[in-house]
């Protein structure tokens, strides 16, 4: 009986009305049931979706509710939800298959981690008023990009290959939730072509930085991975960043399945102010920022279920390539204009790495050595440190 536990906030599956029950939501520039998905996710009667918790056994019936409509459960002799959940011993990963016509024996994986921090001791700027972490953008927004994907090729027909949805729970415990499945795959992880992952969607980093995002990860499926990628982002109007799996940083579920060998891509924005605090709630989405990503992974997906250039796992490839300190270069190039934003000791260390980086640039790729990767890894990691420390602001006022 237990997934059986409905709250009012659930109305919104049904009606654009806010959780708070007295007025009407409105909004722009986005899919509605993409805005509908993050805004239940995201509600305050989820609690925060922490594992193990009652708003994660919620968020589990919204799931079920949403994905029950287009795709069969992974477990098909289990009745109702049980039938797309995996449980262990600190979580359940929600799982779902849609099958698919000619290669139907071959995956496409979809996934995003739907737990968070709820009240938990690292959620931050806990009030009397607000202590729930509701982690709209990390990451109701990403397990939103999920469902709307699949929703859409669903929509067109029996896919060529099968996909296999996964929304982990446990992530924000260190990726338990997809290590266990990897260590207990209800498929085989050997019929995966590519696992592409979300985790940070629709947010912002800087004003100057609103158009960027950044895809991980293309070169662990050689250079099929890398040209499919490269195609997909000229799908959207973002500014899609493509770097190597390192700038990662292994804190998201990609890095799991890339460590088992399977092809890995990792959509995300990376962390800034409202990162694991209060106030990364609703209205620090920015929708139609998350509508653009949604289009270039659509793009991706729909190549990976059709193509005969499948993805092939590159366990070679190098840390980070000379075409890292390219991809970074208009970034940080762009965030100078918001220097000033930066702690002073902040500023003059992000000056340099621009210094650094264009220096690396305009020595080519043959130039690019050890001594390069290294500044190339520390900057960036510098850099997202920094904009975390940063006050939380969606910077949309101005969208």
């Amino acid at each position: 009986m237990r997934h059986k536990v409905i709250t009012a906030c659930m109305a919104t599956i049904f009606t654009i009305v806010g959780c708070s029950g007295d007025s009407e939501t409105t909004f722009s520039g986005a899919d509605s049931s993409v805005f509908l998905i993050v805004e239940t996710l995201a509600a305050d009667e989820m609690g925060g979706r922490d594992n193990l918790s009652p708003g994660s056994l919620l968020a589990q019936s919204f799931l079920y509710e949403e994905l029950a409509k287009i795709a069969q459960p992974i477990f098909p002799a289990a009745q109702g939800i049980e039938g797309y959940l995996q449980h262990y011993d600190v979580g359940t990963n929600f799982l779902a298959v849609v099958p698919g016509g000619e290669l139907a024996d071959e995956y496409v994986m979809i996934g995003a981690h739907y737990d968070g921090h709820g009240s938990d001791d690292v959620c931050e700027g806990k009030t009397a008023e607000d202590d729930i972490c509701n982690g709209a953008s990390d990451n109701a927004a990403g397990v939103a990009a999920v469902i709307d994907i699949v929703r859409s090729i669903v929509a067109d027909g029996v896919p060529r290959r099968s996909i296999i949805v996964t929304l982990w729970d446990g992530e924000e415990d260190g990726l338990v939730g997809s290590q266990y499945y990897v260590e207990n795959p209800v498929i085989p992880l050997g019929k995966m072509i590519a696992y592409v992952n979300f985790d940070i969607q629709g947010a912002n980093l800087l004003p100057s930085l609103r158009n960027y995002t950044v895809l991980v990860g293309a070169e662990t499926g050689g250079a099929n991975l890398i040209e499919a990628s490269d195609q997909a982002r000229e799908s959207s109007s973002l500014d899609t960043v493509m770097l190597s799996l390192i700038f990662g940083q292994g804190r998201s579920d990609h890095a799991v399945l890339a460590r088992s060998g399977v092809p890995a891509v990792f959509f995300t924005d990376a962390n800034n102010g409202c990162y694991h605090t209060v106030k990364d709630d609703i209205d620090a989405v920015d929708f139609p920022k998350l509508e653009q990503q949604i289009r270039t992974a659509n793009a991706l997906i729909r190549r990976l279920v059709v193509t005969d250039d499948v993805p092939v796992f590159d366990d070679e490839a190098p840390l980070s390539v000379y075409e890292d300190a390219e991809e970074l270069l208009p970034i940080v190039e762009a965030a100078q204009s918001d220097i000033g934003r930066f702690p002073p000791e902040a500023q003059v260390t992000a000056e340099q790495f621009l210094v650094d980086l264009q220096a690396i640039v305009d020595a080519g790729p043959e130039a690019f050595d050890t001594a390069a990767v290294g500044t190339v890894l520390v900057g960036a990691s510098f850099l997202v440190a920094t904009l975390r420390t940063l006050e939380c602001d969606p910077f949309l006022a101005d969208g």
